[in-house]
């Protein structure tokens, strides 16, 4: 069972700290520097740059020095590893740079609170976020690193993407997308896939099916008249799509939604009976 016995976010030690476990700890330890450290791993000593993190195993030697004052988020648990390290993922005792960063302190600090609180569920609760911590933490390092985002540039991708969701009916390009936020077709497409983890006209598609999907179930529109509202300005295109997404026709989708309801409405009336 996977168990956290100490944490901290953003934590300060002076200039010159220096931390030296010859024997390592009887716990698993991960770090997060935010300035550069001198650490020593086996027989090297390595500069690392900002926000190098570390996931040391237990009884590694752990060895670091701060010329400047060092800020970091330190974690110290037991039981099982997370499924995310070992073989295939995270490895123990090496330094990796996650990207993007941040999210880290962020997560150790709520992590830090639940620790440190009294509330009902609080274990489960803790193992929940660890995990998301390490999900996350695994992504940032296996994914290919990308520029960093301007908190500017990611408030106009919230907006953009507001618009596009509450106007599917436009004839959205990506030309036109990058025009409203000021950036090249070029560039806002992988700034948004890293913000949302998808392409910017994938996730139009997407919102423009669970908006077909929701009308087919609830509205009497025609197909065609769905396909318009929506900014098909071709009825079969947006079949074929609509197919490839769920699977079936529009037609066949709201034929299936009919009858689920109609069972459902059958059998409420049984039980009622």
């Amino acid at each position: 069972m996977f168990e956290i016995t100490q944490l901290r976010h953003a934590y300060p030690e002076r200039a010159g700290f220096f931390l030296n476990r010859p024997k390592g700890y009887g716990e698993y330890t991960f770090l997060h520097f935010f300035n550069s450290v001198q650490l020593r791993l086996g027989d090297q000593v390595i500069k690392t740059e900002p926000h190098a993190i570390i996931l040391f195993d237990i009884g590694t030697p752990q060895c670091f020095k701060s010329e400047s004052p060092l800020i970091h988020d330190w974690m110290h648990f037991k039981g099982a590893l997370p499924s995310l390290v070992g073989e295939g993922g995270l490895q123990l005792d090496t330094v990796y740079y996650p990207r993007p960063h941040a999210f880290l302190t962020q997560m150790i600090r709520e992590l830090e609170s639940e620790f440190y609180g009294d509330l009902p569920s609080k274990e489960k609760l803790l193992e929940l976020k660890a995990q998301e911590f390490f999900i996350k933490l695994d992504r940032a390092v296996s994914c290919p690193p990308a520029a960093e985002i301007s908190a500017e540039t990611e408030k106009a991708l919230r907006y953009l993407r507001g618009e596009m969701f509450s106007s599917l009916e436009m004839d959205w390009t990506v030309e036109e997308m990058a025009k409203r936020i000021a950036l090249s077709p070029s560039r806002i497409y992988p700034i948004y896939k890293k913000v949302y983890g998808i392409s910017p006209m994938a996730d139009l598609i997407n919102a423009r099916i669970n908006s077909a999907k929701n009308m087919l179930s609830f509205g009497g529109e025609k197909v065609e008249e769905i396909a318009w509202r929506l900014g098909y300005q071709n009825t079969t295109h947006f079949i074929r799509q609509f197919k490839q997404k769920v699977g079936c026709t529009p037609a066949q989708y709201r034929k299936e939604q009919i009858a689920d309801v109609e069972a459902k409405d059958r059998n409420f009336c049984g039980e009622s009976l």
